[in-house]
């Protein structure tokens, strides 16, 4: 891999994030504008669980939602080059398709992090207060990276189903909406719909999240399993978006 022209598109793709204004919006502001405003309003109410409130159950799963977000932004951004021919002229650049969607990786691993370092203090300042050491702040970044790179495949299928940007953006949540409802800051085993979320990548970020929250023991199997089922959803995912974005590139 050539660094240098990976690197290249790293800083078009991060540029292109800050220049839309809705796009920053919606998928860099929104998950810790929903943090302060959820927190604020539910930190003192437990009408889920008497042990911890609603917004303590929700908040591991805000963090997850902020990497689903990552779907929207692939699927806009890889349809609008396929729109304007960009992809048939990767065939004939020195631009290889593995250091093409590797930098997609890079550039869209950088958001859901960012958001977790903004959303995480202010968690803090309404009065969130995790049972976390240092190590438990590591596999949390562990766990969102993992989800980052299978929406990133969720993104590259996404984008490989339609012909512009609009109708990609679109699309994209119909792939987001089912892991927000079953598998992120909307607790499905609270409404009796485990079955719905096991087959679900945001649902094991979540609850491997709120384990490690909750002061479970980091070497615990329940965090490796779901750890685990994590990184064989996301890799046949993201096999499965390259081989399509591969696809289409020659189509």
């Amino acid at each position: 891999m050539e660094f240098q022209r990976i690197r290249a598109i790293v800083k078009m793709e991060i540029k292109r994030q800050l220049r839309d204004p809705l796009t920053l919006f919606i998928t860099t502001l929104m998950v810790p504008a929903l943090i302060v405003v959820m927190g604020l309003s539910l930190d003192s109410v437990y009408s889920w669980s008497p042990d911890y409130s609603v917004f303590e159950i929700m908040f591991p799963g805000f963090l997850a939602y902020g990497c689903l977000l990552t779907i929207f932004d692939v699927a806009g951004s890889v349809a609008t080059e396929k729109e304007l021919g960009v992809q048939i002229r990767l065939i004939t650049s020195p631009l290889s398709s593995s250091e093409y969607i590797f930098a997609q990786l890079i550039a869209y691993t950088i958001k859901p992090l960012v958001q977790a370092i903004i959303g995480i203090p202010l968690g803090y300042l309404v009065g969130y207060r995790p049972d976390i050491s240092v190590m438990g702040y590591i596999l949390i970044v562990v766990f969102l990276i993992i989800l980052t790179f299978c929406s990133v495949g969720f993104g590259l299928i996404t984008a490989s189903l339609v012909k512009n940007a609009g109708a990609a953006q679109g699309l994209a949540f119909a792939f987001i909406v089912p892991q927000q409802i079953f598998g992120s800051f909307i607790p499905a085993a609270f409404f009796g719909l485990e079955k719905f979320a096991w087959v679900l990548p945001s649902f094991y970020a979540t609850d491997g999240i709120g384990l490690i929250f909750a002061g479970t023991n980091l070497l615990d199997s329940q965090i490796w399993l779901r750890m685990l089922l994590l990184c064989t959803i996301s890799l046949v995912i993201y096999v499965i978006g390259t081989f399509l974005f591969e696809k289409n590139k020659k189509s």
